[in-house]
């Protein structure tokens, strides 16, 4: 700009300016231009816009959302400017200097703003301009040059005479430009960990990260979202954030494919959290829909109930079949064939029409407990805090209080040995005879809710509430007992009119006083009794210091009765649930009012006295 040439207020007509062609930004929230056009309005314009004359109209140099703001959303014909006259290098280095130096700007804005400035400072050298056809190309060919000779001379590598000849001519340059930025940034870090950014990233992740102000490690993570799962990445960037949303989440607890807060409120850690949540989800889903439409042939009910060692009157009963239970040969040669070559359980189960455990079952019979972990990739905890993040869809239907299957594994491994028989005498979703035919356990499983079409191997028993009876009539007594029961109130919404969840409390612990008495009766001296339940606290809207024990059933009471029943306790297990069922809302609000949850299990184990 010509010294001599001062610059000039003057207000021009909105309608006489023309965008600036080096304006790099594209994105700009509506909602803040509006609320900076009623300042505007209410104040003035504290700082003009600059412009320079151009062919009887005005180019915008600096400005940008001064400009739009009382363009879009007021009602003024004309803005102050401050008239300049320069050539168009200068206009772009103007432009270049005023953008880096804004607050508001986005990782990626702020990226692209730095190597505007390089290559306006640059761009009349020939050797530099020759180096690409855009500022990207150009910026990132010349600082990987210097990059290369200074790894080489961190080296004490050899370095080209015309490597060192670039080096000495554009290094100091370069140096200079960032040394004079607003924020000071070596220009190697900015080499290695901010310019890779909008060289390898795609035109949408662009778009959302500059509409939702995303900083470097969000867009990162993006980036390995799309890359590793692209329907996922859709889910989370398509997501409603509405109130609606979050509402549905917490009274159902329940994941949803997406998130429910801003995008930009996500870590970057969250966003690969999520993104791991809604993959499981999916699959979570997939597999459902698959057990629940899959009607057994004869054979696959056939195989399952004689794997889990059921006796063959018991089968034929069921099954309205011939005692007579052939195991096809073939088949299961095809089966293990096909496994040795690699072909995958899920793809097995699915040409067959057989249930997943069943396959896993022929897959890992001859193998020991701890290859079986390892095939089905659970790692083998040796302490007693049991506690995962999700469960494992692979096993178990969908159901009210589902259990993890590597709990019941853990169970298996540690209290049971191969072939032994296990007895789950309210066995729902089915997880424990599902784990016990990957672990090659026989298991006699019972359920209020008859399935023999989709679980013939779970046998339809009614819990009497008074005088119970064991659910089979055998010489042969179990060598594991696991009962995973109804919570007390817990979910009875959910279950059957008879399930125990729905009896009082006194009903209730009555219950199991008979329970545990004829567990014992029908048990053998080495026996286990493995008892999953929680404290039953009635903590809802009522502060800790506040809570009654007589209005609760604790792990305590649990063990009382088991101990007057006979049977002598040897661990207690945690088996935490994850607190993810409490949204940020509800956490907040029992904070608040001081309310103390429960978010723990216990597994109880017992042999008989």
């Amino acid at each position: 700009m010509n010294p001599n040439n001062h610059p000039k207020l003057k207000n021009i007509l909105l309608h006489h300016i023309d965008p600036s062609p080096y304006q790099k930004r594209k994105y700009f929230d509506e909602e803040k231009l509006r609320e900076l056009a009623a300042s505007i309005e209410n104040d003035g314009l504290i700082e003009p816009i600059i412009a320079r004359p151009k062919d009887d109209r005005y180019e915008l140099i600096a400005g940008e959302r001064r400009f739009r703001a009382v363009k879009q959303y007021t009602s003024f014909e004309t803005i102050q400017a401050k008239i300049i006259h320069v050539d168009d290098l200068q206009a772009r280095r103007i432009s270049a200097a005023e953008n880096i130096q804004r607050e508001d700007f986005s990782a990626i804005e702020r990226i692209e703003a730095i190597v505007e400035i390089i290559d306006a400072y640059l761009i009349e050298d020939i050797e530099y301009n020759e180096m690409g056809n855009t500022p990207v190309i150009r910026v990132h060919a010349l600082l990987s040059k210097l990059h290369s000779v200074c790894v080489s001379q961190n080296r004490k590598s050899t370095i080209s005479e015309k490597g060192l000849s670039l080096f000495n001519k554009f290094v100091k340059q370069v140096e200079l430009i960032f040394k004079k930025l607003p924020k000071r940034l070596e220009w190697q870090s900015f080499y290695i960990h901010d310019l890779p950014l909008i060289i390898d990233i795609c035109d949408d992740i662009r778009d959302i990260s500059l509409k939702n102000q995303l900083n470097k490690s969000q867009i990162k993570s993006l980036v390995d979202v799309k890359k590793n799962t692209p329907d996922t990445y859709q889910h989370i960037v398509n997501s409603d954030d509405s109130e609606n949303i979050k509402k549905n989440d917490a009274r159902s607890g329940s994941p949803k494919l997406g998130r429910t807060v801003p995008l930009n409120e996500l870590s970057a850690r969250e966003i690969k959290q999520l993104a791991e949540k809604i993959t499981k989800t999916k699959i979570k889903d997939i597999q459902a829909q698959q057990r629940d439409s899959l009607n057994l042939n004869v054979i696959a009910k056939k195989l399952m109930m004689k794997y889990l060692g059921i006796p063959v009157d018991r089968i034929a009963s069921r099954l309205n079949v011939s005692r007579t239970i052939v195991e096809p040969a073939d088949m299961i040669k095809s089966i293990q064939s096909d496994l040795e070559q690699g072909v995958s359980v899920a793809e097995l189960a699915n040409q067959y029409q057989f249930p997943e455990p069943l396959i896993w079952h022929i897959a890992l019979k001859n193998i020991s407990d701890q290859k079986r972990f390892k095939a089905l990739n659970w790692g083998l905890l040796t302490w007693d805090y049991w506690y995962w993040n999700d469960l494992d869809y692979r096993f178990g239907d969908e159901w009210p209080g589902r259990i993890p299957a590597q709990l019941v594994a853990h169970t298996l491994f540690y209290f049971s040995r191969d072939h032994h028989l296990i007895v789950d005498p309210m066995a729902g979703g089915g997880v424990v005879p599902d784990v016990c035919l990957a672990f090659n356990r026989r298991c006699w499983s019972f359920d209020l809710v008859d399935r023999c079409d989709t679980r013939p191997e779970i046998e339809c028993y009614h819990w009497e509430k008074k005088n119970l009876q064991w659910p089979y009539k055998s010489s042969e007594k179990p060598d594991l007992i696991f009962i995973d029961p109804p919570y007390f109130k817990k979910k009875a919404d959910d279950y059957a009119k008879e399930s125990i969840s729905n009896l009082s409390k006194t009903d209730y612990l009555e219950f199991f006083k008979q329970f545990f008495q004829l567990a014992y009766e029908n048990a053998k001296s080495t026996t286990r009794l493995a008892f999953l339940n929680a404290d039953w606290r009635n903590f809802q809207g009522i502060s800790a210091l506040n809570e009654d024990e007589r209005d609760s059933i604790l792990m305590f009471d649990y063990s009382k009765i088991m101990s007057d029943a006979g049977w002598k306790i040897t661990q207690y297990i945690d088996c935490p649930m994850s607190t993810q069922r409490f949204n940020a809302g509800i956490v907040s609000q029992m904070q608040k009012n001081r309310i103390l949850g429960v978010v723990r299990r216990t597994l109880i184990i017992a042999r008989k006295g």
